[in-house]
């Protein structure tokens, strides 16, 4: 079966954009190009995230006019993924236990990955480098506090809403709860 992680980066978001527009029900369908404007895509990417989705058995054509609906895999894949994103949340409890320290790892390396090829301005891309500096810091710490560590979650989650990056927001937010 196919997994989230399987797909690139827009076709992620496409899909899990069509997942909140269609309440994840296989019958429901949404317009692929409105689903890509919603996490700034222009047509031609919207488009290809969508081929990417269907060939991969997530999602199905349901109009000539690009209207897509979750494929019953599809579906499934979602359900299993917002079980498991239910679980990855940062909390509250101080020192970093060794899961949320495992949580805190993975979230930045799907940021660190990102940043290069994201086209941020100079000054943006430096405060975000500062913020996950930061957070790298206090995991050499053997009592990582989870005060600091969500702070500057927070501050990338703002420097996110500011410029636009939808999909490191929907993670962001999700993680910090």
């Amino acid at each position: 079966m196919t997994q989230l992680s399987d797909l690139d980066t827009a076709a992620q978001n496409l899909f899990q954009e069509l997942n909140r527009a269609t309440g994840g029900k296989a019958e429901a369908q949404a317009s692929m190009f409105a689903l890509g404007e919603t996490i700034g895509l222009d047509r031609e990417a919207s488009e290809r995230a969508a081929e990417d989705l269907i060939s991969h058995g997530l999602a199905e054509i349901r109009t000539l006019s690009g209207g897509i609906g979750l494929s019953e895999e599809g579906a499934a894949l979602m359900a299993s993924e917002d079980k498991s994103a239910t679980l990855k949340r940062l909390g509250t409890a101080s020192p970093l236990n060794a899961s949320q320290r495992e949580m805190v790892e993975e979230v930045l390396t799907q940021l660190k990955s990102e940043l290069g090829r994201s086209g941020l301005a100079y000054d943006t891309l430096s405060e975000m480098v500062a913020d996950i500096r930061s957070v790298d810091a206090q995991l050499t710490s053997p009592k990582a506090k989870t005060t600091i560590i969500r702070a500057c979650f927070e501050s990338l989650l703002q420097t996110a809403r500011g410029c636009g990056q939808n999909s490191w927001q929907r993670l962001l937010e999700d993680f910090l709860g």
